[in-house]
């Protein structure tokens, strides 16, 4: 049984009166859809056809993935084994809770919206597994009354439509202003710049494989004929257009002579304008340049700011709202108090050592003013334990 097989079973399907209808995925070169069409196909599509979105979406998912996270209960302790742990860390047979946390954060960044569903095997209904949903293949069904904001959820597969209940999806999703049910994606706000970088390397492409822009001209003293002149270009085209004939070494005949062209003011403006659409792209997705391997404005020295920034002003937001959205919709299931939930692990995150150095320092002086060691590691976020808690009373 397949991942897809997995995620239908035991579903109702039928031909749905009123599905979406997604649009085919967009032709290379051709704008990206308003969000405001819900058409997210073209947005998924450019992970893999737009560098910097899968540079960028490929650094935020893979970091946010593998940043580490703890249980708390409501002391702040850190409960080291836990039935909600266990799922975390295996989600189900097909993949590890990395690659699902993967999968919440990379449709996040593609669509603004990630979605899981929670699968049961037991009789009280509390999640056994957790599946990926395709976000660009999913509809929400709004609901009838103000207390039932989403009654559900259709999600296509094929030729067959799922039906799940709103209780049975954890929905996950970015600020949108201009839609009470789905996110926003940042590639939204970026499809003027990658439809201008798109634009910009189709004419590249013509550049070198059809010399689509002169670098010098043929010029003679005297008058050609229409015969030679029609001669001369048909042989110039044939020995030397194309980026697989470029450097070759020309002979020129008859008094004919080379003049190179310089880059124009207009090229050179061309180039700037695809520099500033990328840190457009960049500036977007909040990833520094030297993440994803420009180094052109970014010392070696300076990379581990860089770093830095990059966890506070990206990771830790993005994380924050995986782990709060699951403390919200997944824990409820295994803690009826829902005092439990989950929390950021930094300990270890080498570029934000110093900070942590310093909150350590601050915890020591809050320790020898009285404070107990959980009000301090509650009210700076420290990693704690009742273990380590026991051991310093000892």
């Amino acid at each position: 049984m397949n991942i897809l097989q997995k995620i239908l079973k035991n579903i109702k399907t039928k031909t749905a009166p009123a599905v979406m209808q997604f649009a085919p995925s967009i032709l290379q070169g051709q704008n990206l859809p308003n969000p405001s069409s819900h058409n997210y196909s073209p947005y998924v599509d450019s992970y893999g056809s737009k560098a910097w979105v899968y540079a960028c979406v490929n650094a935020i998912a893979e970091t946010t993935s593998a940043a580490d996270f703890v249980l708390k209960n409501k002391q702040g302790e850190i409960i080291q084994s836990h039935p909600a742990l266990d799922l975390m860390y295996r989600p189900n047979k097909f993949m590890s809770g990395r690659t699902l946390r993967q999968w919440i954060i990379a449709s996040l960044e593609l669509t603004g919206n990630a979605y899981i569903l929670k699968d049961s095997q037991l009789p009280d209904g509390t999640p056994t597994e957790m599946f990926p949903l395709l976000s660009q293949l999913v509809e929400i069904i709004p609901g009838k009354k103000s207390s039932e904001p989403v009654e559900g959820y259709k999600y296509r597969a094929g030729s067959q439509t799922a039906y799940y209940k709103a209780s049975d999806v954890i929905h996950f999703k970015y600020f949108n202003p201009f839609d009470f049910f789905y996110g926003l994606s940042p590639i939204a706000a970026a499809r003027a710049s990658l439809d201008t970088l798109e634009k910009a390397e189709s004419y590249n492409r013509a550049f070198f494989e059809h010399a689509g822009a002169l670098s010098g001209l043929l010029y003679t003293d005297g008058k050609l004929d229409p015969a030679t002149r029609s001669r001369i270009i048909n042989s110039w085209n044939e020995k030397y257009q194309g980026a697989k004939k470029a450097h070759k070494v020309a002979l020129l005949e008859g008094g004919l002579k080379w003049q190179n062209i310089t880059l124009s003011q207009k090229d050179m403006d061309f180039i700037e304008a695809m520099k500033m659409s990328r840190e457009t792209i960049l500036s977007i997705f909040h990833v520094p340049p030297a993440l994803v391997g420009l180094f052109e404005q970014a010392q070696q020295f300076n990379t581990k700011e860089q770093q830095r920034i990059f966890w506070q002003l990206c990771i830790l937001p993005k994380q924050s709202l995986m782990l709060e959205t699951l403390t919200e919709f997944l824990l409820p299931h295994f803690d009826k108090t829902q005092t439990m939930y989950f929390d950021k692990d930094i300990s270890q995150v080498a570029c934000l050592k110093e900070e942590e150095l310093e909150r350590a320092q601050t915890a020591k002086i809050y320790h020898e003013m009285g404070y107990s060691v959980s009000e301090i590691a509650q009210a700076l976020g420290l990693p704690f334990s009742t273990k380590k808690n026991q051991r310093s009373k000892k």
